[in-house]
């Protein structure tokens, strides 16, 4: 092969190269661009539960008689009623974020997104 000839192939090789870079990195940028507006656009409203002992007792919960969401005893106590009101406000759209303090007074975060008003 002639030396003008390598070059050439040399020269498209490079070339073709850094036009697959410039396509892949801003598509990279549209996609990061598209999520950032995205996440700006989600707002959040925060709901803050301040825990407290939980009520273990099984009188007054005709409906729950067995006080266990697991059947199978995976769990050595589950702290039913307080699961019963997380399972509520899931239903609502609330996530559980983060939990802070102690086990005997726990305060629970939740966030979901604000609805807009459009």
């Amino acid at each position: 092969m002639k030396t003008g000839t390598r070059i050439s192939l040399i020269a498209i090789l490079v070339s073709l190269v850094l036009f697959v870079a410039f396509v892949a990195h801003g598509r990279q940028d549209k996609e990061t661009s598209e999520a950032r507006n995205s996440a700006a656009e989600t707002q959040w409203e925060y709901l803050v539960v301040s825990g407290g002992s939980a009520n273990l007792s099984t009188s007054g919960n005709e409906n729950y008689p067995s006080m266990r969401k697991e059947r199978d005893g995976s769990f050595n106590r589950e702290y039913f009623p307080l699961e019963r009101n997380f399972d509520k406000l899931g239903a609502k759209g609330w996530e559980l974020i983060s939990v802070y303090g102690s086990p005997n007074d726990p305060v629970y975060f939740f966030k979901r997104p604000k609805e807009t008003k459009r």
